[in-house]
C-alpha cells in the first residue's frame, strides 16, 4: 500500500503561482514574437522587456517551490 504524502498549504500555493506565471510568460513570449511581424498590441522592446522580466520571476518561483538542500 503506497503512503501518501503530504503537501502543505505552501507547496500548493507555489505550484499554483508557477502554473499562472508560466502561462502568462508564454503568452508574452507569443505576444513578443507577433509583435515582430504585425503591428498589433504592444511594441517589441515592451513586449520583450515583460518576457525577460516574467522569465526571472518564473525562474524565481521555481526555485523557491523546490527544496533546500543542506
Amino acid at each position: 500500500m503506497p503512503v501518501k504524502e503530504e503537501t502543505s498549504k505552501r507547496d500548493i500555493n507555489l505550484g499554483r503561482i508557477r502554473v499562472v506565471l508560466t502561462i502568462l510568460f508564454f503568452l508574452c513570449l507569443g505576444l513578443t514574437i507577433a509583435s515582430i511581424f504585425m503591428d498589433v498590441g504592444p511594441s517589441f522592446y515592451k513586449c520583450a522587456a515583460a518576457t525577460i522580466i516574467l522569465h526571472f520571476v518564473r525562474e524565481s518561483a521555481v526555485q523557491m517551490s523546490e527544496p533546500k538542500k543542506s
